[in-house]
């Protein structure tokens, strides 16, 4: 693999984090204040004045960033599929940490997303050594 493939690996490892760690925290903040607020205008402050949400706007912004870096180097139909890595690490963190329940058919999709990650990542470095 080249130093440049490399280096676009790892801004799309980092976006790829900021990616299911800010939707976790989206997810975590619109619980808190999902149900709570009687109305579209309490919602709304609710939503502006919680720290999870503002923290997850943060990493999904800090993700496109990120993103668009690696599509500087990187073309589209390589970058786009690694960002599917960040299904198994949100499926993880929604099991684990936000305790949602993940059934069996949510982890075989995870998987099968993954496989095609793997997929495009293998044939990419075969074609471009």
């Amino acid at each position: 693999m080249s130093a440049s493939r490399g280096r676009i690996f790892l801004i799309m490892l980092a976006a790829v984090l900021a990616l299911a760690a800010g939707e976790t925290a989206l997810a975590k903040g619109m619980k808190q204040v999902g149900r709570a607020e009687p109305s579209w205008a309490a919602l709304a402050l609710a939503v502006a004045r919680n720290g999870w949400i503002a923290g997850g706007l943060a990493l999904l912004v800090a993700h496109l960033g990120l993103y668009m870096l690696a599509l500087r180097r990187a073309d589209l139909s390589f970058a786009l599929p690694l960002t599917a890595a960040s299904y198994p690490l949100a499926a993880l963190l929604a099991r684990f940490y936000l305790r949602e329940d993940v059934d069996t058919l949510r982890w075989i999709g995870t998987l099968l997303i993954t496989a095609g990650v793997a997929v495009v990542a293998i044939g990419d470095s075969a074609a471009n050594p």
